[in-house]
């Protein structure tokens, strides 16, 4: 059976064909002639719903397994492995009611890839081995996440709600869900689990290549017609998942790092039915508003809450939380029924109000640009988000479901709206001191459950209007009318329009993605904002500060297509502006005449400075690989310290303290700017005359300036143990950088990475079982080429998994040495594909362009350097570099959460005697 009238953009040039096969399976075949990659995704609707309660865990678990070897691909690791050997990447995961599976390769290897991938799915062997060693995985990956407060938090809503409902199961199993049982071991329990529950009537496939659409479907019939076919499709979920007494309570929830947010949250049922409208996200842009006269600005007005979110939560088959979120502040910590409270006042405007049209026009005119503007995608993410809309939109709604925003009837506003009641209403609390008597399973979550006195609830729905808050205004931000430039203005690179001592502008006009946006990067170098730790902490305060300044000033621009971002760089600040062309020099413009001593009152440094640190306090709870990574940052690149050090600072700040500094921030400032996108001439004239005018008017301008970096050379090989506060696991950082700066360097750590870490992973992670999180990976610091290598371990001392790696070096040394020509070139020209591979979308452009002034390649040729590099690399050349590497005596940095092991040549150093050592680059 086909399909062929699936509605696309015009803009859209690929081709596609809707069937399918014989055994039920439904199929969508993408043809994208210019794809750098083929990709596939199978979705399947399976998740932890389908759980059995004996076995909590087991569709998490399923999917771990498929990985691990199928009747004609027996070998665990193998697919991963081919995977990887041909310039691919893949992943799966397992949600509430569906699981996800994908991976791309270079073309000429994905029928080979295929066929692995439906193998996995139609002959999986769950071999006992690897049964036992997964259910060790799962059981890290469970202990890794104790603390993660997301998870925490939702187990204790798990254990608020119909127990009957399959929300109420615990999703992702440990090694006590998924022990054997007396009459049924796990092994048994996995293989019945997948007859009872995988079958075509259940799945989708999205395949994407330049591959014909008639070649795509021969390889689809080929790889996916022996997939089991013997099941209906899933009835649906029946049981609510609230019974009325679980409704208009109050859940007080105790995180593990420190917060205090409020959630008020409002059951629905399944909004799927309505995808047409997007009411219920039309209704989240209203409640969610954030410019003057909304809901938050009158609640921040008052002190009360820092942020607000609507809209979010949790959402499935026969179920909706709509959320409503809101970031406290101590005083609303305080008085949050008072929150509560303007929340219903809100809610009663919007139903008086009525349907606003002109309001949802504005939406429906931006979603109509986003799909008559499509921009492409790379092949792994349309296979992706086309296998799982498949999943929820009829054949034609595949691609435009996402944007399909038809006017509503009048009544289904006001139906969806009549969900806002306070009987229909529960209020989750989660902040440090609250109430608690219970505590959740598995993760030990302290929470409480309260019921809501009925006379609140019923002053609730009797709120009055408030004067001050109203529905949002006309955008101003909003264009009517978009146009595009020719072809003929492309420019193949930026080319400077400006090079003066305290001010640099490139500019490219770009038509490739035919689309009417563009980005806008402006690097402001401040000197005063980096010499001292003050300053550097100070730095950051004034960025929140503006940006919560920001917030309600140019909300609309946001909700106009528009986004700017404001972070702190090592030297300065960089701000970003980036979507429809139309208006953005405006909205550079405005953010800019705002920089210059903005004034900020003393409660609101006070109250962003507690949250900030509070912020910095709660990174000492990440999980250690993190905090390692953390540490190694500011080790070799000094004004980026550590979070502990900047939050003790900041601190001790007072408000007087930060008004001298900001006196002094934009001094000596140098500008450097990117125009990328749909641009004409003029606009780059606009811009410069802008950033000219800006920077005549501050207090001074000067030359940029020479970065502070360290580095490792000659360092030898050190250990440096971390005091992990508060944690169990143990970790290592293995850091190895190279000792020049040149694409021949890159070339092969590049190359060093792309082959070592499959290999790594495989032998540390699924023979060895040492953790769930390792890995490798390339990490360039200060421009310099590097390799990182992590493992984070429940049981294995830092030691143990140093002792492990260095016993990988050895194998891995003597693998190499095996490797053929053709081997060899094989692997070369699978990274050579990686390198070659084009932007997929406008603003990966725009982001590489700027990382490449970002590391002073003036002539964008980098990448083409290391194309030419790791071209000519011979095979001699390579395991001669790996022999140098990985040699004992090798510059290498070991961060650990223990001691180095005693039997060691690596020389352990305190961090005061490490920082003293290490080079200036």
């Amino acid at each position: 059976m086909q399909h062929n009238e699936l509605i696309k953009s015009p803009n859209d040039p690929k081709q596609y064909r809707y069937l399918q096969l014989a055994n039920g399976l439904r199929v969508l075949l993408v043809h994208q002639a210019d794809s750098e990659k083929s990709a596939a995704a199978l979705t399947i609707n399976v998740g932890h719903f389908d759980d059995p309660q004996e076995r909590e865990g087991l569709a998490h678990f399923l999917e771990h397994m498929l990985f691990l070897g199928s009747a004609h691909y027996p070998n665990a690791g193998e697919f991963q492995h081919f995977i990887s050997e041909h310039a691919g990447s893949h992943n799966a995961w397992t949600g509430t009611e569906h699981s996800h599976f994908y991976f791309d390769i270079e073309h000429a290897a994905f029928a080979q890839g295929l066929a692995r991938f439906g193998d996995m799915f139609s002959a999986p062997l769950f071999s006992a081995s690897y049964v036992d060693k997964e259910r060790q995985s799962i059981e890290a990956e469970f202990s890794m996440k104790l603390k993660d407060d997301s998870r925490r938090i939702y187990q204790a809503h798990k254990e608020s709600i119909n127990p009957a409902h399959p929300f109420a199961k615990f999703s992702v199993g440990n090694a006590q869900t998924l022990a054997d049982l007396p009459n049924n071991s796990l092994q048994q329990a996995v293989s019945e689990f997948y007859q009872q529950q995988y079958s075509t009537s259940r799945m989708s496939l999205c395949l994407v290549g330049p591959q014909s659409l008639a070649e795509l479907a021969a390889l689809a019939e080929q790889h996916f017609a022996a997939l089991p076919t013997h099941l209906p499709k899933k009835p649906a979920v029946q049981v609510p998942l609230y019974l009325p007494e679980q409704q208009g309570i109050q859940l007080n929830i105790r995180p593990h790092k420190s917060s205090s947010r409020l959630v008020v949250s409002f059951a629905m049922p399944d909004i799927q039915p309505w995808y047409r409208f997007k009411l219920v996200s039309f209704i989240a842009h209203l409640l969610g508003d954030e410019g003057q006269h909304s809901l938050l600005a009158y609640l921040k007005e008052r002190e009360l809450v820092n942020q607000l979110s609507a809209g979010g939560g949790i959402d499935g088959s026969n179920y909706k939380d709509f959320t409503v979120a809101f970031e406290l502040t101590a005083s609303g910590r305080a008085h949050y029924r008072d929150i509560v409270a303007a929340l219903f006042s809100q809610i009663k405007l919007l139903k008086q109000s009525g349907f606003n049209q002109a309001l949802f026009v504005e939406r429906q005119r931006l979603l109509q640009w986003s799909f008559q503007f499509y921009e492409p995608s790379s092949a792994l993410q349309t296979a992706g988000d086309l296998s799982l809309n498949m999943q929820h939109y009829p054949p034609e709604d595949i691609i435009f479901g996402d944007y399909r925003m038809e006017l509503p009837p009048e009544a289904l506003y006001q139906e969806l709206l009549g969900y806002f009641c306070s009987d229909n209403m529960r209020i989750m609390l989660v902040a440090d001191e609250v109430p608690v008597n219970c505590e959740a399973r598995w993760y030990h979550t302290p929470y409480s459950i309260v019921r809501l006195d009925k006379q609140w609830l019923e002053q609730l729905s009797q709120q009055p209007l408030k004067r001050a808050m109203q529905l949002p205004a006309p955008n101003p931000y909003l264009q009517t009318e978009l146009s595009l430039l020719p072809d003929s203005a492309h420019m193949p690179l930026p080319h400077a329009v400006c090079q003066r001592d305290d001010l640099h502008i490139w500019y490219k006009a770009d038509t490739d993605f035919n689309t009417p946006k563009g980005h806008i990067f402006v690097q402001l170098t401040l000197p005063n904002s980096c010499q001292t730790l003050t300053q550097l902490a100070a730095t950051r305060l004034w960025v929140e500060l503006v940006l919560d300044r920001f917030n309600q000033q140019l909300y609309a621009a946001t909700t106009a297509g528009l986004n700017y971002y404001l972070h702190v760089h090592r030297q300065g600040v960089s701000l970003q502006t980036s979507g429809l062309t139309a208006n953005q020099i405006r909205l550079l413009s405005d953010i800019l005449s705002q920089l210059p001593e903005p004034e900020f009152s003393e409660q609101r440094f006070n109250e962003l400075k507690h949250q900030l640190c509070r912020h910095w306090e709660n990174s000492s709870k990440n999980k250690p690989v993190a905090q390692l990574f953390s540490q190694l940052s500011a080790i070799l690149q000094p004004q980026n310290p550590e979070l502990d050090l900047l939050q003790r600072t900041l601190a001790a700040l007072s408000f007087e303290q930060f008004q001298q500094f900001q006196q002094q921030l934009l001094q000596q400032i140098h500008l450097e700017a990117l125009l990328v996108g749909n641009w004409p001439t003029a606009a780059a004239a606009d811009l410069q005359q802008l950033l000219v005018t800006w920077l005549a008017a501050q207090h001074s301008s000067g030359p940029a300036l020479p970065a502070r970096q360290n580095g490792i050379k000659d360092l030898g090989p050190v250990w440096l143990q971390s005091v992990a506060s508060g944690q169990t696991d143990h970790a290592i950082v293995i850091y190895i950088a190279a000792q020049q700066k040149t694409a021949d360097q890159m070339a092969c750590f590049m190359l060093a990475n792309h082959v070592m870490s499959p290999r790594y992973f495989h032998q540390l992670r699924t023979e060895q079982q040492l953790g769930y999180l390792v890995g490798t990976g390339y990490v360039p610091i200060n421009t310099l080429p590097g390799l990182a290598f992590y493992v984070q371990s429940p049981d294995s001392t830092a030691d143990k998994l140093y002792a492990a790696t260095v016993a990988f070096f050895q194998q891995f040394l003597e693998q190499i040495q095996q490797l053929t020509s053709d081997e060899f070139a094989a692997l070369k020209q699978s990274m050579l594909s990686q390198l070659a591979e084009r932007d997929t979308s406008l603003g990966a452009r725009a982001k590489r362009l700027w990382l490449a002034l970002g590391q002073q390649d003036y002539q964008f040729s980098l990448t083409a350097d290391i194309q030419q590099a790791l071209a000519t690399l011979s095979r001699q050349a390579f395991i001669a570099f790996l022999q140098q590497l990985l040699a004992p005596d090798y510059d290498v940095l070991f961060l650990a959460t223990d001691p180095a092991p005693s039997n060691s040549h690596v020389k352990t150093l305190l961090k005061t005697e490490l920082l003293a050592g290490l080079n200036l680059l």
